[in-house]
């Protein structure tokens, strides 16, 4: 058996199956299906979550019992936060005696599952036999980088916001530009609306380190209002361009 249901509003998705490993795909190509409408394209870390609470129900809480029944709900909170709730027919489980770190032993197979579904998401709670477990999401998007020539630059653009969180991966797509030795920058923010102290520190060391070539421009172009007075007030429109 293997029964779905959306809410009126579109903001939940609700599935009813049998206690049938095969079937847990199913629910996951569904869900997959209805977090794009919400432009949630990373599924990676939620499928994790989504496979190991299913799995956890049909085979420790209804036994594989195919006539018992699972039920999973997806309901969207707020903007890309998320509740995911997963319900079996078992007696349930003692849940404060689950160990939520991964365990040191790569060799250990037994007590990972929860412990990747916390490491995977936001809060966990049980009902008070521990059969239905509640877990919240978070997905945040991480901004990527496009990088191409254009005339005599190398323009750099983010898909998103500058902050501590992608201050690595934008640390090291400058170094990669910097280890090919051009000397014309252009950033385009135009899909940047915030930029953190620690993606500025960033942008000062690139500049910086470009300090020994004669050639060297920097620029910014499509900025916002607000981080063009925050280039001004931390007089980083000295260093780049504003355009």
């Amino acid at each position: 058996m293997f029964y779905v249901e959306e809410s009126k509003n579109g903001e939940s998705i609700s599935f009813t199956l049998s206690s049938e490993m095969r079937l847990v795909d199913h629910v996951i190509r569904e869900t997959q299906k209805f977090l794009v409408r919400f432009d949630i394209v990373e599924f990676s870390g939620f499928k994790l979550v989504l496979r190991e609470l299913l799995n956890n129900a049909i085979e420790h809480g209804n036994y594989n019992i195919t006539e018992r029944i699972v039920t999973c709900r997806l309901q969207r909170l707020e903007d890309k936060r998320f509740k995911l709730t997963v319900e079996d027919e078992g007696k349930g489980f003692d849940y404060d005696k689950l160990i939520m770190a991964l365990p040191e032993d790569p060799r250990q197979i037994r007590n990972r599952g929860y412990a990747l579904v916390n490491a995977f998401s936001d809060q966990i709670n049980f009902n008070d036999t521990g059969s239905r477990v509640s877990v919240y999401i978070t997905f945040i998007e991480e901004t990527s980088y496009d990088v191409f020539g254009q005339e005599d630059w190398q323009v750099i653009l983010p898909s998103g916001d500058l902050t501590a969180a992608t201050a690595d991966n934008f640390r090291g797509q400058l170094i990669k530009l910097l280890d090919r030795g051009f000397a014309r920058y252009r950033f385009d923010f135009k899909n940047v609306e915030d930029i953190d102290s620690v993606s500025l520190s960033v942008l000062i060391i690139f500049a910086r380190t470009l300090s020994s070539q004669d050639e060297k421009e920097l620029e910014v172009v499509n900025m916002n209002e607000d981080l063009q007075d925050l280039f001004q007030m931390t007089r980083m429109d000295q260093i780049y361009s504003i355009v």
